[in-house]
């Protein structure tokens, strides 16, 4: 992808290290997820991304687990293989089966 132009030119490290802070910053909003009163659905990515080693990405991803279980409306419609730099692109119908499984809660409670 890089001889290409298609992807960031960031290191390894500069990916791991973007990757943590977005988590942080996730982290942060926990007050504002616990309060949304709309139903909202997480399709998580559980590939590794560029740069992360052991099981970094599985910890950052647990981070969510305290908030779903705060928050009824907050749920997960799909675990997929992708990394998140992948996901929209390789699985897609998951995504699409996500924002179908909101419409239709949407529709029951209006």
């Amino acid at each position: 992808m890089h001889p290409l132009g298609l992807s960031a030119r960031f290191s390894a490290e500069q990916h791991a290290e973007v990757n943590i802070e977005v988590h942080k910053i996730h982290a942060a909003l926990e007050p504002i997820l616990i309060g949304m009163t709309v139903p909202v659905r997480y399709v998580i990515a559980s590939g590794e991304a560029l740069g992360s080693r052991d099981d970094l990405q599985e910890q950052m991803r647990a981070t969510l687990v305290p908030v779903l279980e705060r928050n009824s409306n907050l749920g997960v419609s799909a675990k997929v293989a992708s990394n998140h730099g992948s996901v929209l692109r390789r699985d897609f119908p998951a995504v699409a089966e996500s924002v179908r499984e909101v419409a239709a809660l949407d529709q029951r409670h209006p």
